[in-house]
């Protein structure tokens, strides 16, 4: 028991000094937990936590966003930009894998329905804006990894994502090569009503929230359809034999089943030989 409390204790403090480091949040007076591969601390107001098999964080503040106590940062870009870039340089992330931190911004708008034949528009409202952090690795697109942070009013972090696992080099490898092919004029296969807009080599990885971490090198082709403004646009991952692969997806765990015992009935029982 002495062993388990001290691990737990030195995990507690790994966190507490993480995100004081990544998103300057002070945990003090916190609770400690773990389930499956994450372990994560709280306070009455905060939330961090990070995955145990992955460089993957989270924090939550309750009080952060439109409308709540410590509201949410609508002022300028570049502000974000910067906050994004400290986060993710305390997070250990190479500085050359980062291709580039976008701004996105929120907006939302009240309508109000004033009879059956009529509906009141109210002016869009900015309601924040977020940084999101594109990855490259040897200028090879990684389209799962990001790193996204989301700021309170007075410019403090009130929500960050680091999504950033290791690749390894055997599936780098595979990329070099996908990426070869691409330039020699990798052939997309038809699909019918469209045509490729795009070709890319890249890597796909298991999502934030999981039980695993897959990598997969794949070939992204985007197609054009010939209405463009039907529908949405075909995405097809290719492997080298241009084979379509499935992209890595989160998959539960089973759940062993219980089964309660049949009674024996009387005269049923084995005989003993």
């Amino acid at each position: 028991m002495a062993r388990s409390s001290g691990y737990r204790s030195d995990e507690a403090l790994e966190l507490v000094n993480a995100a004081a480091a990544i998103a300057g949040a002070e945990m003090k007076d916190h609770e400690y937990a773990s389930a499956a591969n994450v372990s994560g601390i709280r306070t009455k107001t905060h939330t961090f936590s990070m995955r145990r098999d992955s460089r993957t964080f989270f924090l939550t503040d309750q009080e952060h966003g439109h409308g709540r106590r410590r509201g949410a940062w609508t002022g300028d870009k570049k502000t974000v930009v910067s906050a994004c870039r400290r986060a993710l340089r305390a997070s250990k992330i190479p500085r050359g894998e980062i291709a580039g931190v976008d701004v996105l911004t929120e907006m939302g708008q009240v309508a109000e329905r004033v009879s059956d034949d009529e509906v009141r528009v109210r002016k869009p409202v900015r309601l924040r804006r977020v940084g999101h952090a594109r990855r490259t690795v040897d200028g090879i697109p990684v389209w799962s990894s990001y790193g996204r942070v989301g700021l309170n009013e007075s410019g403090e972090i009130g929500h960050l994502e680091v999504h950033w696992p290791e690749i390894p080099s055997a599936a780098l490898k595979e990329a070099r090569v996908l990426r070869a092919m691409v330039d020699e004029g990798f052939k997309a296969p038809d699909v019918a009503g469209a045509r490729p807009e795009s070709t890319e080599a890249g890597i796909l990885h298991s999502p934030a929230i999981g039980f695993f971490m897959d990598v997969l090198p794949a070939v992204r082709v985007v197609y054009r359809g010939d209405q463009p403004t039907v529908g949405r646009k075909a995405t097809l991952f290719l492997d080298r034999n241009g084979d379509v692969v499935s992209p890595p997806r989160d998959v539960e765990l089973p759940q062993m089943e219980s089964r309660e015992r049949p009674t024996p009935r009387k005269g049923n029982a084995p005989k003993r030989e």
